[in-house]
């Protein structure tokens, strides 16, 4: 099937209206609230239909002696009648496990093989393959709700021990219901975006997607979410959530709202300590969307999570201009040194359902890694050896720069790595994953100046050779990014 691209209608970027609304209505808090309602009428009728009255005037009054007399009487029998149940073994109402096996089990228990997807919300069925829907249940959730120890002990393995897969930004906005204290214990996590496409009229629209590797594509038929047409001047016609909704899902890693938190102090993010994000694009076609995001984009990315992450893996990112420019905006949140991993899609969403790429087709996608900003810190070697203070604000009249706002940390350099065979040129090492799905890392070099990988086998001694002065601005005498980089 071949694609015309001038046989397609290009969507507008936009949110939808009743999407948001839905949401609004279904949140967690108002729609128990709504449940507490119900629940009270249903319990009011039930006691009109006794006879009983549910005015407040006949409730237990608190000073009235003789109730409270009667009350703490029959609190103290009925403890009586129960009893203290004794420690000791003949008591088969106790665990007899030791302590320490007993915590064994509810680690175990509480650990999951694969990722959780959306905790703490209900999971939408079109946002999952169909391994994911066969799963089941993946940890043994009852434990929490035996006893308060369980309860204490089980959350801390439960939050600490397992990933967490994220398909919408509101299912990440209600990780802010747990403590700080459980959310400072993800290091990583995994953001799956799925385009979103609305359509008001009945047609088809098709895009490319890639099926083997970036040089082939296929064409795949886009779900488009029926909507009526209105008769005013909203935007009618194709329309798309994509670019928006990493806006969105951005905007929901931001420091959440703590009213217990201290004042005086900043807040801490969603998660405090990620070190490591993926974000999976599904649906994200070359040549088909146009731009969103905007300013918002690069102050979340580069400004208010900008230089969190050690490390940050991208899938299913288009290669057109635009699919570009959100590559580099995303960019700014890794640290200094750190590493950043780009791959074909993981996932798409082709007949009614979400499909892996990896088990459709027979070819697994390769990580492209770089080093991110890696040759600052051959800028703050030359700034030493010139006498100046590295990072500058006076040093970058002429560039917009975030290293002189303030300083950030680098990413911390990994230990136990090989040794180099390039004598003149500075490299670094990082431990880069074999595949997208691979878990196994092996060590990779890379340099400095370009951030680009070194092969081990193409080793030349002609080629070894550094020179920083490449990167020195005529103009103010600073080292900046080459060409191109970051």
């Amino acid at each position: 099937m071949e694609w015309d691209p001038e046989d397609n209608i290009l969507p507008d970027e936009e949110r939808d209206q009743e999407e948001l609304a839905k949401a609004w209505y279904d949140e967690p808090t108002r729609a128990l609230n709504r449940q507490l309602v119900d629940e009270n009428l249903r319990l009011k009728k039930l006691l009109r239909e006794n006879g009983i009255s549910w005015s407040p005037r006949l409730t237990l009054d608190p000073n009235d002696r003789a109730r409270g007399t009667w009350a703490s009487s029959r609190r103290m029998q009925t403890r009586k009648s129960r009893g203290t149940a004794p420690l000791c073994p003949d008591n088969h109402h106790l665990p007899t496990l030791p302590v320490e096996l007993q915590v064994h089990i509810l680690e175990y228990a509480m650990t999951s093989d694969y990722p959780i997807i959306d905790p703490l919300c209900k999971s939408n069925k079109e946002t999952l393959t169909a391994e994911e829907k066969m799963r089941g249940n993946q940890i043994a959730i009852g434990f929490l709700a035996t006893c308060k120890a369980y309860q204490v002990e089980g959350a801390r393995f439960l939050w600490g021990n397992n990933t967490f897969v994220f398909t919408s930004h509101l299912a990440l906005r209600k990780f802010a219901d747990l403590s700080l204290a459980r959310r400072a214990k993800i290091k990583h996590a995994t953001l799956r975006i799925i385009a979103r496409y609305y359509d008001d009229e009945d047609r088809r629209h098709r895009a490319p997607y890639p099926s083997s590797g970036e040089a082939f594509f296929r064409v795949i038929n886009l779900k488009a979410i029926p909507r009526i047409k209105e008769d005013n001047l909203a935007r009618k016609g194709f329309r798309s959530y994509t670019w928006d909704q990493v806006v969105d899902f951005l905007d929901a890693l931001r420091p959440p709202y703590d009213p217990d938190h201290p004042k005086g102090q900043p807040r801490p993010r969603l998660l405090p300590n990620l070190e490591s994000l993926r974000m999976d694009f599904v649906n994200f076609p070359d040549s088909f969307l146009n731009p969103g995001g905007g300013p918002f984009l690069h102050n979340m990315a580069s400004h208010d999570l900008g230089c969190t992450l050690n490390e940050l893996q991208l899938t299913g990112l288009p290669l057109c201009e635009w699919g570009l420019e959100m590559c580099s905006e995303l960019t700014g949140m890794v640290k200094n040194d750190g590493l950043l991993l780009k791959s074909d899609s993981a996932f798409v969403f082709t007949g009614k359902q979400l499909r892996s790429m990896v088990s459709r087709d027979t070819w697994e996608p390769m990580w492209m890694p770089r080093v991110v900003r890696s040759w600052k810190f051959l800028a703050d070697e030359y700034a030493r050896s010139q006498g100046k203070k590295p990072n500058s604000p006076a040093a970058h009249p002429h560039r917009h720069t975030h290293a002189a706002q303030s300083r950030m940390p680098p990413a911390p350099l990994e230990e136990g790595h090989p040794e180099s065979l390039w004598k003149q040129r500075r490299t670094v090492w990082k431990r880069v994953p074999i595949s997208q799905e691979d878990e196994e890392r092996i060590w990779t070099e890379f340099d400095r100046l370009s951030g680009q990988p070194l092969c081990e086998d193409e080793y030349d001694s002609d080629e070894d050779e550094y020179d920083v002065t490449d990167l020195i601005c005529p103009h103010c005498d600073v080292m900046h990014a080459p060409s191109g980089g970051h």
